[in-house]
This record gives C-alpha cells, sequence and structure tokens, in this order.
C-alpha cells in the first residue's frame, strides 16, 4: 500500500490546480489519490498480517482519529481461508481545509489568494494571468510591488526609444529589470497592446527591443575604400568602428558596399582591412551580429550592394537571408568560377545544412547551394589572395 511519503508527493502535485481553483472560486475536493497499492487477492491470503498493519497505520492517520486530514474510503470481501475483511478502496482529501493542513500550507495558499486579488485591483488587466500562472503569484509574493510599478509605467507613461532600461523614472532598484525580465515579458504581453509590442523579438535577450527600450547596439566595422571620403567625413581615418543605429544615420556619398561575413574567430576581419582602394566604396564587417541586423540600415538599398562570405551552404543561406531585406545584393567571389579557380584550398568537412527552401536565392546559385551542401564543400574566403581581389573588384567596378 502506499506510503503517506508518497501520498503527499501526489498532493504537492495537485497545489497549482488548487490554487487556479481557488482563484475561479472552483471547487476542486473532494479529490481522491490514484494508484493507492490496494491490495490485491492474493496479498491478503498470503500477507496478511502485513496488510492489515498498512492498514491500520492509515487508520490512525486519517479521520475520525485525526480532526483534519485525509479520509478512507472502505470495501468489503469475503475470502474462504481469512473470512470476511475489509481493505481500503480509496485515501481521499474531502475539503480544501484538510489539503492545506496535509501540505501545511494554510498561510501560502492565503497569502497567494491575498496577492492575486491585490494585483488584479491594481491592473484588473492581469486577473486572467493570475488564474494562469499561480505559482509566479506565489514565488514572487515579496516584489510584487515593484514588479507592478514597472508594469503600470510601462502601459502609462513609457515612450519608445526614449530611456536604457536602468534610467527608466521607476523607484525600484537598478538591475530589478534585468533580474525580472521572463516574468515582465509574461505580464507586459498581457496587458499590453499589440501595437506596443515589436513582436520581431522574442525572449528574455531581445526583452528591450519587444518593448521599445533603448538597448546596446552591436559594433559594425567599416572600411572606406575611398580615401576621399575618408579625407571628406572622417579626418582620414579608413577603418572605424561604430554602433548600428549610428550606421543606420550616416549620410556617405557612397555608390556600393561589400558586406563581409562576420565569423565567430575573426580569422577574415583582414580580408576588410586589406579590400583595396575603390571609388565610393565601403566595407561592412559585423562584429557579432547577423546580416539581419541590417535591415536597420535603410540607406543600403540606394546602393549597390555585394556580399562576399565563404563558398560553402551556410554561406549561400546567409546570402538568401540577406536578400529578404536588401533583395539587389549580389554575391562576391561566391561562384563556380571562383571554386574552380581554388579547388586546392577546397575542403570538404562544412556541416551539413537541413534548410529546406531558400527564397533568396536564383536557379543557379541554388543548384550550387545543393551541390555545395551534397558534397559538405567548403572554400574559405581567406584563401582567395589580394590579387584576385584586386582583379574582380576592377572588372566589377
Amino acid at each position: 500500500m502506499i506510503t503517506e511519503k508518497a501520498a503527499l508527493q501526489q498532493l504537492e502535485k495537485w497545489w497549482p490546480k488548487v490554487l487556479r481553483a481557488g482563484l475561479e472560486q472552483a471547487d476542486y475536493f473532494p479529490r481522491s489519490l490514484s494508484r493507492i497499492g490496494k491490495p490485491k487477492q492474493k496479498d491478503w491470503i498470503e500477507n496478511f498480517e502485513q496488510v492489515r498493519s498498512a492498514q491500520e497505520q492509515w487508520l490512525k492517520r486519517s479521520q475520525p482519529y485525526k480532526s483534519k486530514g485525509w479520509s478512507l474510503s472502505w470495501e468489503e470481501r469475503d475470502y474462504r481461508s481469512i473470512g470476511r475483511n475489509r481493505f481500503i478502496h480509496s485515501i481521499d482529501v474531502a475539503t480544501l481545509e484538510d489539503y492545506l493542513y496535509l501540505l501545511k500550507r494554510e498561510q501560502a495558499y492565503a497569502q497567494v489568494m491575498a496577492d492575486a486579488a491585490m494585483i488584479a485591483g491594481e491592473i484588473p488587466g492581469l486577473q486572467l494571468w493570475c488564474i494562469a500562472s499561480p505559482l509566479d503569484v506565489e514565488s514572487h509574493h515579496t516584489q510584487w510591488n515593484e514588479l507592478l510599478k514597472v508594469v503600470r509605467y510601462f502601459m502609462e507613461e513609457h515612450r519608445p526609444g526614449q530611456y536604457y532600461i536602468r534610467e527608466l523614472p521607476l523607484d525600484i532598484p537598478t538591475k530589478f529589470i534585468e533580474t525580472h525580465k521572463r516574468l515582465l515579458i509574461s505580464l507586459l504581453d498581457e496587458v499590453l497592446p499589440g501595437s506596443r509590442i515589436n513582436d520581431q523579438f522574442r525572449g528574455v535577450r531581445h526583452f528591450e527591443q519587444r518593448y521599445g527600450l533603448k538597448y546596446r547596439q552591436p559594433m559594425v566595422r567599416l572600411r572606406l575604400m575611398d580615401v576621399y571620403l575618408a579625407d571628406q567625413y572622417f579626418s582620414g581615418v579608413q577603418d572605424l568602428a561604430l554602433p548600428l543605429d549610428a550606421l543606420a544615420q550616416l549620410k556617405l556619398t557612397v555608390r556600393r558596399a561589400i558586406i563581409l561575413e562576420n565569423k565567430t574567430n575573426y580569422t577574415n576581419l583582414m580580408n576588410l582591412l586589406t579590400l583595396p582602394q575603390a571609388k565610393e566604396t565601403i566595407g561592412i564587417f559585423g562584429s557579432g551580429f547577423g546580416v539581419g541586423a541590417l535591415s536597420e540600415v535603410a540607406w543600403l538599398s540606394e546602393v549597390e550592394l555585394f556580399y562576399w562570405g565563404d563558398i560553402d551552404a551556410h554561406g549561400l543561406q546567409i546570402l538568401s537571408r540577406l536578400r529578404a531585406h536588401h533583395p539587389h545584393v549580389r554575391p562576391f567571389l561566391m561562384d563556380e568560377q571562383t571554386l574552380k579557380v581554388f579547388a586546392e584550398y577546397v575542403r570538404y568537412d562544412a556541416p551539413y545544412s537541413p534548410a529546406a527552401s531558400l527564397p533568396g536565392l536564383n536557379n543557379k546559385e541554388k543548384a550550387l547551394f545543393e551541390e555545395l551542401n551534397a558534397r559538405q564543400m567548403r572554400l574559405e574566403q581567406e584563401h582567395i589572395p589580394l590579387d584576385y581581389v584586386k582583379q574582380i573588384l576592377e572588372a566589377l567596378f
């Protein structure tokens, strides 16, 4: 027969539903335990004393021997060898009061009910959220004053792009929002209209972007391939880095730009730094951002745009994604001719790509993708000599 420890473990699993029923003012009890290990006929006959002892222990810890707690339902049966006996048919919890007594949760339950009432009283739009998330109501008991301050601010005062997360005009600890992002996402999504939420951004890492806060921009490294541009705008500096939003605001007399794949180990940084001179042309190298971030740089749609990545399945996937925002982008040194010229540097250990559709590629590029992927081929851009790069640039420009 089930032990009391195992029985209490079952009650623990009921806790979220008990809280939810309380918040909905619904009845959850009476309720019976499942899988109580009722003795079978063979057990009664062969282990009669052991079974009877287990039942007596349950009898002593249940009503009416105890004023609150377990209730037992009994069933009688006749056996030729041991006569007529009764055994426990079910172990029940008759009332909410009995349940809370058994788990020693009277105070915790009352606190959740009080906190939920306070939350819904302050912000009625969170009433259904409390019912759906009673464990969050419970686990943040000591933080609700600060949490509701934050929610009310975003509902009533917030203006997109005005503040960084730590400078919001709220009387709360500096890092409070950062340490409660997961919960705040759940709360804000419940009460804010869709027009106030940028649904392109999800998860804790993108909290600021989702709710219109200023955030630390990824840095973009530029190579001005035209000395005149460098002299005119940056006092002759040709290699510089600036935040992504600053890049979007640049007003340069640029005719073309070359985007270089930003590898995590920066092994191709020299490709940017050694780009040859070309009139009204810049090179763009991202330090840790994906090409999708360049969708925010509107002026790239007004210039000739090239993408230079490795000749492998991954490189062509990036090209396809980049075209979702800048459909006019052209591949640079990412074709079959380049692959043949530098065949000695081709490797066959590139990761296989499961991509089923690449809508940004034309038919010729798709065919190249399929060949590269099937054979796991890769030609890294670092293996292409500078002289060859200059030759192709001169032909293009």
